[in-house]
């Protein structure tokens, strides 16, 4: 399940949570720090990489469990991961390392929409080089699986 923290994002959850109830099932939640943002960060002279880093991984923790709970994850059933690196790669890296069935996500995050024009959504990408079946949540639909 990957988790940017957007409204497509959350339904996906929720969909996630569904099916793992249904087939006792667990959910690993990931949310992948982008390099491209950090290097920025860095880039704009916003602190030492180190403390960079230290503070994005802090807050993006603490923004994945407030997220989950949100949504009355089982902390039993769902283990959380916060990574850094390009969001596809990430996805797809931890879906091989975890031996995931299923990816789970939002067919609409929080990408740059210039950078989705010329190169894909997350989304896309992760769908041109995964080996593994792959749930897209539209962000709005009426809709039952």
């Amino acid at each position: 399940m990957a988790v940017d923290f957007s409204h497509c994002s959350r339904l996906a959850l929720r969909r996630a949570k569904f099916w793992a109830g249904r087939t006792g099932g667990k959910i690993l939640a990931l949310h992948v720090i982008d390099q491209d943002f950090l290097r920025h960060c860095i880039h704009e002279h916003l602190g030492e990489e180190g403390e960079i880093k230290k503070k994005l991984f802090i807050n993006s923790k603490n923004k994945l469990r407030k997220f989950l709970r949100q949504e009355e994850m089982d902390e039993n059933d769902t283990e959380m991961i916060v990574c850094e690196g390009t969001p596809c790669m990430e996805i797809n890296r931890k879906a091989v390392e975890h031996d995931v069935e299923m990816i789970i996500m939002g067919s609409k995050g929080n990408s740059d929409d210039m950078k989705a024009i010329f190169f894909g959504s997350t989304t896309e990408r992760v769908l041109r080089f995964i080996k593994r079946p792959v749930l897209c949540i539209p962000p709005e639909g009426n809709y039952s699986l």
